[in-house]
């Protein structure tokens, strides 16, 4: 472990929970301190890089660590946890063989363009989980899902829907079910032929109905390679905006000379665009520009009311994080996030307005998802605050519909994560129910989660300490079946 950096007055950074996690559990936890609630029942499943080192030698890049999922299972008033590798390609080889045998989003195998040349980045599985259909996806935008046992973490394999998913087609990160049919929504960036000015850039759309099936696939033709990372869905329409942050050099790319993240850039001659597509024929039903540079890395929800749609999503200018992501073990490296705005797009007129809700520097922003495209008037989101100890994600905030906002501070030397609702048994109101924190103690390098009432954060029911740290991730998903 990196020596914590603890002084009179300094406490310890986050860097400690950028460490390997490279053991594999399988416990129930016991020493807890309040009461764990028994009108919640279900799974937590989590989803991010375990290990940022191989042989000693770090990767190029936070994106590119190997997936680790986690599960805490809720079970009459009791918790189990376990963790589990995902079993790709790259993380069998490099495990074997204790070095960088692939390349990732910012990685590059040891060796010079050589041993670079023609080879596409690797699919570390190590972004978001998803469970549908009876099956559980350890996601990541740079290729096919990779199907795990939700029982007892064993990788199954890649997945691609009967072979619906073709070998050169990704399946992003982040997809969104739609309540009404049950159908999962997701998207994935692609080239759907080439042009005089060369590949012309597209997103491909994807809709999997309830049984598993792929049902629908389209592609939306784009001017650019935009940085697409999510997107929101109300009951009619799938919301992309298409940003500043876009990808260039790709030859450079695939000649070995650089990778994806050398390439990436913000440009502040690119105005966001957002599309609206038809969620049942894919086509875009309207084009709103906003006539400002900018970029959205994650959402909230989003509904219409009206002729409004309106999107709640997590604003920045600029992609100064990347140097962060590339350079994680820098003592001075700052995760930052971005600011919370309203979007109200007009079906009928096309016109637009946005609103700033806060300015509570945030990310990874979560609601109650069986609003999921309906109206809703609460949302989740992970916050840095100065409080001695911002370099990391440090607080979480209840944001009411009216802007109102509660939040809750951790101690310094104590860092979060994305907050995620989970629907208390017999649920009748948006916010019955608790929000799932997972907090590094930066001081014990140890990780607890933390059972906070979704109505009140101030209000935490229970602590569950880990008998070690769990690395920083990403993305989770609850649900109400218990796996254990």
């Amino acid at each position: 472990m990196a020596e914590l950096q603890i002084g009179q007055n300094q406490p310890p950074t986050h860097h400690g929970g950028l460490e390997n996690l490279d053991a594999e559990y399988s416990y129930w936890i016991e020493d807890y301190e309040g009461l764990i609630p028994h009108d919640l029942q279900g799974t937590f499943f989590r989803n991010g890089p375990g290990r940022q080192k191989i042989g000693g030698n770090p990767y190029g890049h936070w994106f590119d660590g190997d997936g680790m999922v986690c599960a805490f299972t809720f079970k009459e008033g009791k918790v189990h946890f376990k963790n589990a590798y995902v079993r790709t390609p790259k993380y069998l080889q490099e495990t074997a063989e204790q070095t960088i045998k692939y390349r990732g989003f910012g990685t590059q195998v040891p060796g010079g363009f050589l041993s670079n040349v023609g080879k596409m980045p690797a699919n570390p599985a190590n972004t978001n989980i998803m469970y549908h259909a009876g099956k559980l996806f350890a996601l990541n935008e740079g290729g096919h899902p990779w199907e795990v046992s939700p029982t007892n973490l064993n990788t199954v394999g890649e997945y691609d829907f009967d072979g619906d998913l073709a070998r050169s087609q990704v399946f992003s990160a982040h997809g969104r079910i739609h309540q009404a049919t049950g159908d999962y929504i997701n998207f994935g960036a692609g080239v759907s032929g080439m042009t005089l000015k060369g590949p012309q850039a597209c997103l491909n759309l994807y809709r999997i109905n309830p049984a598993g099936k792929m049902v629908n696939q389209t592609q939306v033709p784009l001017d650019n390679f935009p940085f697409c990372h999510d997107f929101a869905i109300t009951d009619k329409h799938a919301l992309f905006f298409i940003g500043s942050i876009v990808f260039g050099g790709m030859g450079s790319v695939m000649l070995g000379l650089k990778t994806i993240s050398d390439g990436i850039v913000y440009n502040p001659k690119i105005n966001m665009q957002i599309l609206a597509v038809d969620l049942d024929t894919f086509t875009v039903s309207r084009t709103f520009d906003t006539n400002e540079h900018g970029s959205l890395i994650h959402f909230g929800n989003a509904f219409q009311r009206g002729e409004e749609i309106i999107v709640d999503g997590m604003f920045q200018t600029g992609f100064a994080a990347n140097s962060t992501l590339v350079d994680v073990f820098n003592p001075e490296s700052r995760f930052s996030g971005g600011y919370y705005n309203r979007y109200f797009l007009n079906m009928t007129n096309g016109q637009m307005r946005t609103e700033r809700v806060n300015d509570v520097e945030s990310e990874f922003p979560t609601f109650n998802t069986k609003l999921t495209g309906q109206e809703s008037s609460v949302c989740y989101t992970a916050c840095s605050v100065d409080n001695g100890a911002n370099g990391f994600f440090n607080a979480i905030q209840r944001v009411d519909f009216d802007g109102h906002c509660d939040l809750l501070t951790l101690p310094p030397g104590h860092y979060g994560s994305e907050p995620l609702f989970a629907p208390a048994t017999g649920a009748t109101k948006e916010d019955d129910g608790y929000l799932l924190e997972v907090v590094y103690n930066a001081y014990s390098h140890k990780s607890e989660l933390l059972v906070l009432r979704a109505d009140n954060i101030h209000d935490v029911i229970c602590k569950l300490p880990l008998n070690h740290h769990l690395p920083h991730q990403f993305h989770g998903h609850f649900t109400p079946e218990v796996f254990c």
